[in-house]
């Protein structure tokens, strides 16, 4: 089979530009063009000119990669859809940079051959073209541009014939599903999102009345907020995080008094919630919002967002100074919400890894896995009832240690996370360990693979579903602690690593890899999905088909995979108008 590679070039300024309106919304925009297409196939084959110049037909039956296909793979399906350029059926359109993801190497082209290659790729052709047309470009800049497009292609196939065979399918599969996923697009408000959008914007004009020196300093500048404070004879807290429990404590204490120092700590909060509507706003195409999502985004190969001031991995839950965003996600009329997610999944993967069967019966006769642990811990007779409903403040506390004390946290860590002495707290770290002994075995094992990992400068930890976690570079980071690398947001930075951090990192990873196999057994079942956040997925079906689309997807999402046929899933949705969780 042939491959070919391919790369878009495209005109972009200010404001016609992908960063500000999102994939379909640059696309659409008055002043976007498609001027150039590189191909470069694996049969020696080269082409650079206008798409519409190319025979597409080339690409059927064929391999086609690109770097960033959430880009160009969007692209030619648009393409295709406005009649600007013929359709074509490649066998296979993977994407390099996903592919690059996968194996823990940095997305960017230019970072992802230097990691592979050793090549020292530069973009300032491509920095250059900013604001320019084919048409307006100097002769000299248009062969500039041509090499720099065919480079571009040479490499993204480059990339493919090192790394593409040792991809998995199943990977493959996930990788194509995100890019169709975000084409599908989320049913948006648009009359409430624009009201919200007036709302928040009222609410950032009277911050800004109730600040002493707005418009003469700037208006979240502690050194101002200090002065205005000693005007008073009150001194200001060290932190204005919306977090600090002193910073808490000293409102209460003289918010009423100083009511610009509310003003101050949620002016940025308002305005960062106005730009993530604004954002979604101008990306609006016929009601919907093309949003972006990086398949392996992160260390654990968990998705990230990728949209700007919108990150639809960490939308604001509730409502926040009278505006709910998830809200604006709604269904059109004949259409609802499936929303379903998997139940504890990491507290369940932790247990699975830890090889302790005991503990995963009894949470598979449970219906609640925190009343699981109160039973296995001898803090909950079943005779009681249900422990959700009869004493929550247990409850409460066994979630927090089965988020916590799992992953190695001391008496000290749970007892500011539960609010609760530091005695009651060592009392139930104790009773973990001591019921949960694989747990801890895993933990020693754990700290003995650091300490190898150190000697042999390389540590990979192997996941039952052929996947691994890998780290590079590890050594000592002085005494017992470890260092190593991992590439996150797209770079590789140093981290510090204890046998918590990769209790954390391998249960993420393995509850990912769960995820992901069984979305793809709900889209095979027929459900599209138009979003997914951690381990839950958001499918858009017509409301015919709603209840039967909830039964399925629970079961489809409550059924172990193959290749682990022995961990306790569980799984719990709901129908919605509004998105709202």
């Amino acid at each position: 089979m042939i491959t070919y590679a391919y790369d878009f070039e495209t005109f972009y300024d200010d404001e016609c530009s992908v960063k500000v309106l999102g994939n379909r919304g640059y696309y659409s925009h008055p002043d976007f063009e498609a001027y150039m297409l590189s191909v470069v196939g694996d049969d020696g084959y080269t082409f650079c000119g206008s798409p519409r110049d190319f025979d597409w037909s080339l690409f059927n039956g064929a391999t086609i990669c690109a770097h960033n296909a959430a880009f160009d793979e969007s692209l030619r399906l648009f393409g295709v859809e406005q009649g600007w350029w013929n359709d074509c059926s490649p066998a296979e359109s993977v994407c390099t940079a996903d592919l690059c993801a996968y194996f823990g190497i940095p997305r960017a082209l230019k970072n992802a051959t230097n990691w592979l290659f050793g090549t020292e790729m530069s973009k300032t052709v491509r920095d250059n073209m900013k604001g320019q047309r084919w048409e307006t470009m100097t002769e000299e800049f248009r062969k500039e541009v041509i090499e720099y497009a065919i480079k571009d292609s040479e490499y993204c196939l480059k990339i493919w014939q090192e790394l593409g065979p040792k991809w998995p399918e199943r990977e493959k599969r996930v990788s194509a599903h995100t890019r169709e996923m975000m084409r599908r697009g989320l049913p948006i408000d648009e009359e409430e999102l624009d009201k919200a959008i007036i709302t928040l914007k009222q609410k950032v004009f009277d911050a800004e009345a109730l600040i002493p020196w707005a418009g003469e300093k700037k208006l979240l500048s502690p050194k101002a907020f200090a002065e205005e404070c000693r005007k008073f004879g009150i001194e200001p807290p060290a932190s204005m995080a919306i977090d600090n429990e002193e910073c808490d404590e000293w409102m209460e204490k003289f918010g009423e008094k100083l009511p610009f120092a509310a003003a101050v700590r949620n002016y940025r909060r308002i305005n960062a919630l106005l730009k993530k509507l604004q954002a979604m706003q101008r990306a609006l195409i016929d009601g919907k919002y093309y949003g972006g999502l990086l398949y392996a985004g992160a260390h654990t190969r968990r998705f990230s967002g990728s949209g700007g001031n919108l990150n639809l991995q960490n939308l604001p839950r509730g409502e926040m100074f009278g505006v709910h965003l998830r809200n604006l996600i709604k269904a059109e009329n004949g259409m609802k919400l499936v929303v379903v997610d998997l139940s504890q999944i990491e507290v369940r993967t932790v247990i699975w890894l830890s090889g302790d069967k005991k503990m995963m019966e009894v949470i598979r006769n449970t219906d609640d896995i925190y009343e699981a642990f109160g039973i296995a811990f001898g803090l909950w007779d079943k005779t009681k009832g249900s422990l959700r409903r009869e004493n929550p403040k247990l409850r409460q506390m066994l979630k927090i240690i089965g988020l916590g004390v799992l992953y190695g946290a001391t008496a000290n860590k749970v007892s500011t996370i539960a609010k609760c002495a530091v005695s009651e707290a060592a009392n139930m770290v104790r009773i973990v360990k001591r019921t949960l002994r694989p747990v801890v075995r895993l933990w020693k094992s754990l700290d003995t693979m650091l300490v190898a990992g150190r000697k042999d400068g390389y540590l990979q930890l192997d996941l039952p579903s052929g996947n691994s976690m890998v780290y590079r570079d590890v050594k000592s980071g002085g005494g017992k602690a470890t260092v190593a690398t991992i590439v996150k947001n797209g770079r590789p930075i140093p981290v510090r690593l204890w046998f918590g951090s990769l209790v954390e990192n391998i249960s993420q990873a393995l509850a990912r890899d769960i995820f992901v196999d069984r979305l793809l057994e709900v889209e095979a079942a027929g459900y599209p999905a138009i979003l997914h956040v951690h381990d839950e997925v958001v499918l858009y079906v017509p409301e015919e088909q709603a209840e039967q689309c909830l039964k399925d997807t629970v079961r489809i999402m409550s059924t172990p995979p193959n290749w682990i046929p022995d961990i306790a899933l569980d799984a719990e949705g709901q129908i919605m108008n509004q998105y709202d969780k």
